[in-house]
């Protein structure tokens, strides 16, 4: 699929194990040099690993590993691989501005972005429509009610967002766009400025105490 779809960014919303559970096969090395073969003269190697450098203070944990694929025929394909270790499967992390300047550094290529957790429909439909409530805001449109669009959502993939996580991630989306109103975007990505980040950072903090108690 990476290699299909020219894609050079992975979102991985989950860990291989959580809770003595397997949740996601190991389909690429975690060791700079090692490599994984797969069916079909397919080949995964890791060239590198290091922490997402996040220009916010903020308790989220996202690795990245940078991956050459390698497929028979094909020329060699590299894509960096984003693991956010520290999202609780049926669950929401603690809120900060962690998604806006991960998805930022997302948009920085327009390729496809591929986006996955266990299940593929809590973590990974909280993701969507945070992207989404990022997209208004980008093209000026206001954040309507989003349980419109999480109804469209569940369209395409049922079950997105389960019912018992929906009201704090709806919390989360409309006070990330409310924070990030006034700020100035460009027509390829999310462009915001290390100081207006660290500012926002306040608000953040605000908004996941009144999470707790939602």
């Amino acid at each position: 699929m990476v290699v299909q779809e020219k894609s050079t960014s992975i979102l991985m919303l989950c860990n291989f194990i959580e809770q003595n559970a397997k949740k996601c096969a190991e389909y690429f090395p975690m060791q700079e040099g090692q490599s994984l073969q797969f069916e079909d003269g397919v080949s995964v190697t890791c060239k590198r690993q290091e922490p997402f450098a996040f220009p916010i203070e903020t308790k989220v944990r996202i690795r990245v590993t940078h991956l050459e694929v390698n497929v028979s025929g094909q020329p060699p394909h590299s894509c960096s691989h984003y693991q956010w270790i520290d999202w609780p499967d049926r669950g929401v992390p603690e809120a900060d501005l962690a998604p806006i300047a991960l998805l930022a550094k997302l948009k920085e290529n327009t390729a496809p972005i591929i986006v996955h957790c266990s299940a593929g429909i809590g973590r990974t439909g909280s993701i969507v429509l945070i992207e989404h409530a990022m997209e208004l805001l980008h093209k000026n449109q206001p954040l309507l009610e989003i349980t419109g669009y999480l109804l469209e959502l569940r369209k395409q993939r049922n079950n997105s967002v389960q019912v018992g996580h929906y009201r704090k991630i709806r919390h989360w989306v409309e006070y990330i766009h409310v924070s990030c109103n006034f700020l100035r975007y460009t027509t390829e990505y999310f462009l915001i400025s290390n100081e207006v980040l660290s500012s926002l950072t306040v608000i953040a903090q605000l908004a996941a105490s009144g999470m707790e108690t939602s």
